[in-house]
């Protein structure tokens, strides 16, 4: 079985509700060398605004994002997901990425969705409702995982990029 990492709008407690994903199967971790930014040109939020960005990760050493991991994903659970994160590639990360808050030891088998090439652009904003969601769903848990959301998590700028936290 494999663990999924989710780092966006399925971070509410409602968005995992609605795949039939009891908390009681999620836990709180730190994925290493990956950066969260908005930067990904959505397949479901359809908008011409410029604030249209979705999460997405990219490498970038020495960097981390927290999550959640998903326990043992069913088959069924996974076969939804993919439909639902059409944008998206399945990637299976490196065991030493993963690692728990509660103990910081390693979490195995994990996976992530990481955008598909040519959906990502430097030019676009976060989508207000869908940066909203993330916000609350980090919000929901404890302290310290909201504030490494907010200090992990970038958006696009004229210079590159910056904080959420600076928005």
């Amino acid at each position: 079985m494999y663990n999924q990492i989710v780092y966006g709008s399925l971070l509410h407690p409602k968005e995992l509700q609605r795949h039939g994903i009891s908390l009681d199967l999620i836990e709180f971790v730190k994925v290493s060398n990956f950066q969260r930014v908005f930067n990904q040109e959505p397949s479901n939020r359809k908008s011409d605004s410029i604030n249209r960005a979705v999460l997405n990760i990219q490498k970038v050493e020495n960097s981390f994002f927290n999550a959640i991991l998903i326990k043992n994903i069913s088959k069924k659970s996974l076969q939804e997901l993919d439909i639902r994160e059409k944008g998206y590639d399945r990637l299976n990360l490196e065991d030493g990425l993963v690692r728990y808050y509660t103990d910081n030891k390693i979490a195995k088998n994990c996976f992530v969705y990481i955008g598909k090439k040519g959906k990502q652009n430097e030019q676009i904003l976060p989508n207000t409702s869908y940066l909203k969601l993330c916000l609350n769903g980090a919000r929901s848990y404890f302290d310290e995982f909201y504030n490494d959301f907010i200090n992990t998590t970038y958006q696009n700028t004229n210079d590159g990029l910056e904080l959420i936290s600076s928005i």
